[in-house]
């Protein structure tokens, strides 16, 4: 029986939320309504669950307890009546396994306890995988076979996608020894680094600032390098977050700082983490300690440049920091079961991420299917996803397999997932709690084992504000987020996919030579915002290639992006009622459809209201084909 504590300042809804998990056979061994009373119990009731009011007594947050329930591995849904869109920010920040908007029914906490169980539970798998890798790679620096050299240029490929950085620093010094030993790290690329002195590199002072006692471990993590530092070495780097750890035991000495250029690079699980693994990271520092001291040769800066990225990645080129931050979570989460949520605007290669992500998976050999949920019509849906039996509907002229059965072991990635009709939300969270549906006019259960990823370009925080998504399924699909950058974040990879894109164009067009992009059009393609991302940089130069006949490309046409200015005239307009001008949108769609109601590109679909609805509306407004139907 799971044990729940109830951490809620209104007696009656606490009350509630008792008799509603005790009837359902859950045990509540706790409430509290205060922050200070929920650590309290916390501590003595040691619970499963909590569920967590976001608003508590004397001007707390329920969010304050997040940290310490993710460092006990304990399971935490929030329960708010305020759904605003800077509140479902702040519980994003604190990943909490579920939230549920005050009133709601007693099914939609059951639901939403059931879904959360499953993500804590692969959370908890998740966290235990990445552990044991840091583990197996920390080990590894410290093998007889390895040269002393080549141990000290595998320390950052040992941390990295685990506690993902573009610049390390260490400092280990054993009891015994007179010195400590120091350096450097700074990417360049993926598994790509220089090795630095850290004279030269990382001012002592920011490592943690510790006693000098045994059997000592401190973890700092400092969300925003660049207000808490003024040195320059901050501002150098261009570095935002930092990760500190300092471990003392009576073999020794470590510091580590992490550091990152991304905001919000390190969260709670990055330090329960260095926790579990604290001794294990010593001891293979007092290693390499140990080969250095036999060793007295003089260490050299170089670059360790293990695999080419393009070896492990399809498709995906630059290195840049937003970048390289993304390549390293398709590299974490891709051998794992977790659904995948990409994120980020049109163009920014969600897909291709997507499709890395199989690559790299347990499942490489079977089926990528891929369905764009804004392309299918909403009538249609259900049928393009689950498959239908002949006969189902009007023009079912046969059987049509669907998109979950063609995906069976291998991978389905539900590409903008953001539009997908609420109707065919609730079939599709039943799916992926089941793992079995029936096709359209079928009373066959199909059982599938498939591997999901979903992708978006709309913020789906704002739309499960908005009622337009279902936050239950949002919660499903959102178990590893990966945010995908616009192109004008990653502006130092410009001109190596600008080539990359020339030389791609020139291949399908069957053009041997390849111009040469100057100094001043690539200065053009750097100043430009790129709205439409990479696949409008791809369409760029692919017109470029068309239109250059020189050796050399000294000026690209870059797109108009500044709005032509615009004289407004004032002119007093009569006022229009809320009929008068859905009337008159309803003409202006018919009249771009020529008439045409139902089926693909009719008025019904991009109205998103079912035909029975639009034709009645029309009825009702007084809309006749004479007013429409000109065609």
């Amino acid at each position: 029986i799971e044990n729940v504590l109830i951490v809620e300042d209104e007696f009656i809804v606490a009350n509630d939320l008792t008799i509603i998990l005790e009837n359902a056979g859950y045990q509540v061994c706790g409430t509290a309504d205060t922050v200070e009373s929920a650590l309290i119990a916390i501590e003595k009731l040691r619970p499963t669950w909590v569920l967590l009011d976001i608003f508590l007594q004397n001007n707390r947050m329920g969010t304050e307890l997040a940290p310490i329930l993710h460092q006990k591995g304990i399971g935490f849904i929030y329960i708010s009546a305020n759904t605003n869109e800077s509140i479902l920010e702040v519980a994003k920040s604190s990943q909490p396994y579920g939230f549920l908007v005050k009133p709601f029914r007693v099914n939609d906490l059951l639901i939403m306890l059931d879904i959360a169980r499953g993500r804590h539970e692969i959370s908890m798998q998740f966290a235990a995988h990445r552990e044991f890798l840091l583990l197996r790679q920390v080990r590894s620096l410290g093998e007889s076979r390895t040269p002393p050299q080549d141990k000290l240029s595998n320390i950052p490929t040992a941390f990295q996608s685990l506690i993902p950085f573009d610049y390390l620093a260490f400092r280990y010094q054993a009891s015994e020894a007179p010195t400590a030993v120091t350096g450097a790290f700074y990417r360049v690329g993926f598994d790509e680094y220089k090795i630095l002195s850290i004279v030269a590199g990382l001012p002592n002072e920011l490592f943690l600032l510790t006693e000098n006692n045994e059997n000592a471990i401190l973890i700092e993590l400092i969300s925003d390098l660049q207000q808490n530092q003024t040195d320059s070495f901050t501002r150098r780097y261009n570095l935002k977050t930092a990760l500190q750890f300092h471990c003392s035991t009576n073999e020794g000495r470590l510091d580590l700082a992490f550091f990152n250029k991304n905001t919000n690079a390190y969260d709670h699980s990055h330090i329960s983490m260095l926790y579990r693994t604290d001794k294990s990271i010593l001891r293979a520092f007092g290693m390499l300690q140990a080969d250095q001291d036999k060793n007295k040769q003089p260490r050299r800066a170089r670059r360790h440049i293990p695999e080419p990225t393009a070896a492990k990645f399809d498709g995906i080129y630059g290195n840049s920091a937003a970048l390289l931050h993304v390549l390293d979570n398709i590299e974490l989460v891709a051998n794992t079961p977790a659904s995948v949520l990409i994120l980020g605007e049109s163009g920014t290669g969600k897909e291709k991420v997507a499709h890395n992500i199989h690559r790299l998976s347990g499942r490489p050999q079977a089926a990528f299917v891929t369905i764009n949920c804004a392309a299918v019509p909403p009538e249609l849906i259900e049928s393009e996803l689950f498959g239908h039996e002949k006969g189902a509907f009007t023009g079912a002229v046969e059987k049509r397999i669907g998109k979950f059965e063609l995906a069976h072991q291998g991978t389905l990635f539900l590409d903008e997932i953001g539009e997908l009709p609420l109707a065919a939300q609730v079939k599709l969270l039943r799916v992926l709690q089941e793992r079995q549906f029936e096709p359209v006019g079928s009373n066959k259960m199909i059982k599938v084992d498939i591997r999901i990823i979903a992708a978006t370009n709309r913020n789906l925080e704002k739309a499960v504000s908005d009622g337009l998504f279902r936050l239950d399924l949002f919660y499903r699909l959102n178990v590893y987020p990966i945010q995908m950058p616009p192109l004008r974040d990653r502006k130092e990879d410009i001109p190596l996919l600008a080539v990359h894109f020339l030389i791609k164009s020139a291949a399908s067009m069957s053009r041997d030579e390849i111009p040469v992009l100057s100094p001043e059009a690539l200065k053009q393609l750097s100043d430009y915002n790129w709205p439409g991302n990479i696949r409008e940089l791809e369409h760029l130069m692919e017109r470029t290639l068309i239109k250059t006949r020189h050796a050399i490309v000294n000026h690209v046409e870059i797109p108009e992006t500044t709005p032509e200015k615009v004289q407004f005239v004032s002119v007093e307009t009569p006022k229009k009622t809320l009929e008068q001008m859905e009337k008159e949108h309803i003409l202006v769609v018919l009249n771009s459809c020529k008439g045409k109601i139902t089926g693909i590109d009719g008025a019904a679909q991009i109205l998103a209201l079912p035909p029975s609805t639009l034709t009645s509306k029309m009825k009702k407004l007084g809309i006749s084909k004479d007013q429409y139907h000109h065609y």
